[in-house]
């Protein structure tokens, strides 16, 4: 993976030489056939995610990454991922990521239910049905299944964790699936997201560290690629020689 916002592909000599031969006739420069070529891709795997990029003008590595989450949904148990950053209160006020956690922490405590909706729109098109399926189906089985939360601002490390109790996504923003007193004070009202998560027993976590942890989608370290700012959410998994 190269830069934010660049796509590095890796290919033998033959294959070279087809992409050269391609450029050649085409008379056109690498990087617009790489990205005719990225465009062909997500037609063929998802054409009205492939419509929604295009309207939405969106970089390639984002359209990559867009592409690998909608198309990764593999049966695993793996952990949610979610590296917080600034987010904004109803009214306009900045909050870092353990302010608000914090938030999602005391209301959780004193909400009378034990539990809180944690909401995101790190993705452009939320969680893939499948995954969001298969999640539901492990935690009315009575399965684990816990989300891992990462604070950036220098930090770029797992610092809290929670159990998941449901999970509610969609290509459009939809408000709150719950009650809205279950919704931190800071974040009620007219707010909406691709992705809520229902979520309990908010805690610190001090034995999971990003630096253990690997992005199921690409297989990167989950330390050098949040310390990149290049992945915000998505699922993550210990390798065999990190599992505790």
């Amino acid at each position: 993976m190269g830069r934010p916002g660049y796509l590095s592909l890796y290919a033998d000599e033959r294959t070279q030489q087809i992409f050269d031969e391609f450029v050649r006739i085409k008379g056109i420069t690498k990087s617009t056939a790489l990205t005719e070529m990225l465009e062909i891709y997500m037609l063929c795997q998802d054409e009205s995610l492939y419509l929604d990029l295009k309207k939405s003008a969106l970089g390639v590595e984002t359209a990559k990454q867009a592409l690998l989450q909608r198309t990764d949904t593999r049966a695993l148990n793996d952990y949610i991922f979610m590296k917080l950053g600034t987010s904004y209160s109803v009214t306009g006020a900045a909050m870092d990521g353990r302010s608000t956690i914090e938030a999602y922490i005391r209301n959780c405590r004193e909400n009378d239910c034990g539990f809180t909706w944690f909401s995101t729109e790190s993705l452009h098109f939320g969680m893939a049905k499948k995954k969001v399926d298969y999640y539901n189906k492990l935690v009315k089985s009575g399965e684990d299944v816990r989300i891992l939360f990462a604070l950036g601002d220098g930090i770029n490390d797992i610092c809290y964790t929670a159990n998941v109790l449901e999970i509610v996504s969609d290509r459009d923003a939809i408000k709150c699936p719950g009650e809205q007193s279950c919704v931190p004070y800071e974040f009620r009202g007219d707010e909406t997201a691709r992705i809520w998560i229902k979520i309990s027993a908010i805690r610190e976590e001090s034995t999971i560290k990003a630096a253990m942890l690997r992005v199921r989608s690409t297989d990167a370290n989950l330390k050098q690629v949040i310390s990149n700012s290049q992945f915000h959410f998505g699922y993550v998994y210990l390798p065999k020689s990190e599992v505790l």
